[in-house]
């Protein structure tokens, strides 16, 4: 199985300055979405294994609760992502949840693509060429694919024969205008059961869409019941210290673990979804964003101490050689705030 650990932070901290400048903005909006969420019905089974979960919180934060699952140790909100929940993050609203995923000029989408989805892209390739499979000889179909830019990495790479399909028609309209030709195409909510068990394409990628999905179990028996999907890649966010810092940091931007990541893999639950769907690993790459949060925490917090900026900028050039070597060392121990992976079907 091919393994990949570590990916450079500096194109993240450069696309996400806003999540340094703009705290209370952001808070703003991830209260917003905590109050929606806190009135929907208790959960009652783990998201991941259906198995029964504790009556009791394991943590609670931003006045959510969590719980860890004791059959999979799957990390579950509180609470149901209902059809109305769904709808008002995904859906209808997407002002409250669509607002950090749009660009609105083509340089700014192509350096997204080239910084961010070109590498994702590449992964996807090189695993197939190490699993002995000519990846131009497939097809592919991005699923939750927002505004086009995995589409747009893999189209760059070569790839031809590449779609991908959203609930968001903003996303759609303006991620064909960005990539030139339409590529991306709407989806209802509803219909997200009958796109995947329709879909006569070969891999199926869904990158940061897997923890999103309101029956993210269905979705996975589609797939495994869909003969004509030989791959699935999936990028997904874990149970890791970022979820720590969150706790121990409530009034900072909780970027990990909050609106639409109502809950978290870890490597136990992924195991346990690839033995239940009868999926192999093909390819593993770990990395995360960590000790970028570490390093926002503390810079947010100086900057609500009034700290000078000589202390912010000693403060930041202390930090910058050593974020991504740290960073590392959590990911080769698979302790990463990320994975992607590519799975292949198993025939029986």
């Amino acid at each position: 199985m091919l393994k990949q650990y570590g990916k450079p932070s500096t194109a993240l901290i450069l696309q996400k300055t806003s999540f340094f400048e703009e705290n209370e903005l952001h808070i703003k909006k991830q209260r917003q979405i905590s109050e929606i969420y806190i009135k929907q019905p208790k959960r009652k089974t783990c998201k991941n294994c259906n198995k029964p979960l504790s009556d009791v919180n394991d943590f609670e934060k931003d006045g959510i609760g969590y719980k860890i699952c004791d059959t999979c140790t799957h990390l579950n909100g509180a609470y149901e992502d209902t059809d109305k929940y769904c709808s008002l993050i995904y859906g209808n609203d997407e002002k409250v949840y669509a607002a950090n995923y749009k660009v609105d000029d083509v340089e700014a989408f192509n350096y997204r693509v080239s910084s961010i989805y070109h590498p994702k892209a590449e992964f996807l390739y090189t695993s197939l060429l190490s699993h002995n499979v000519n990846p131009n000889h497939l097809s592919y179909l991005d699923f939750g694919s927002g505004t086009g830019y995995f589409v747009s990495a893999l189209k760059k790479i070569g790839i031809k024969n590449v779609t991908g399909t959203e609930v968001s028609e903003s996303q759609v309209r303006l991620g064909n205008k960005m990539i030139g030709e339409e590529l991306l195409f709407k989806h209802e909510l509803i219909d997200t059961l009958n796109v995947i068990s329709e879909t006569k394409t070969d891999v199926i990628s869904m990158i940061g869409v897997l923890e999103h999905l309101q029956e993210s179990r269905s979705v996975l028996k589609c797939i495994s019941e869909n003969t004509n999907i030989k791959y699935l890649m999936i990028s997904v966010p874990l149970f890791s210290l970022s979820v720590y810092l969150e706790i121990l940091s409530p009034n900072i931007f909780h970027r990990h673990l909050h609106g639409g990541h109502t809950h978290l893999y870890t490597e136990q639950s992924i195991n346990y979804l690839c033995n239940e769907f009868k999926m192999e690993k093909v390819s593993e790459w770990w990395f995360g964003a960590d000790m970028v949060d570490l390093y926002r925490s503390i810079y947010v917090k100086l900057e609500g101490i009034e700290a000078s900026d000589k202390l912010k900028k000693n403060f930041g050039e202390m930090m910058k050689d050593i974020i991504d070597p740290i960073q590392l060392e959590l990911d080769k121990k698979n302790r990463s705030s990320e994975v992607h992976l590519l799975f292949k079907k198993r025939t029986s």
